[in-house]
């Protein structure tokens, strides 16, 4: 089971991937990736495919609203804290 710091250090380094304009230790989890311009509207769904992979689960159009992917803690807790918490209850 990752632990939600795996998590967030999966999504950390596949937003340093997919971005050349950003260096690993000036992402932090809170900076604004819509806002900085780190990820563009064509890779949102890219990075939407990647948190489907790694919750295990898709992800439901209710949970696509405005902010959902504003920052790495924000992704987490939208899409991949509920994944967390099932694990730990079963």
């Amino acid at each position: 089971m990752k632990t939600q710091e795996d998590m967030k250090k999966e999504l950390h380094a596949w937003i340093v991937k997919n971005n050349a304009k950003i260096k690993a230790e000036e992402l932090c989890n809170d900076t604004d990736i819509i806002r900085e311009r780190i990820i563009n509207s064509l890779q949102i769904i890219d990075l939407l495919l990647f948190v489907e992979r790694l919750s295990g689960t898709s992800v439901e159009v209710e949970q696509l609203k405005p902010g959902a992917f504003k920052n790495i803690d924000t992704i987490y807790q939208n899409f991949l804290e509920r994944q967390g918490d099932e694990q730990c209850n079963k």
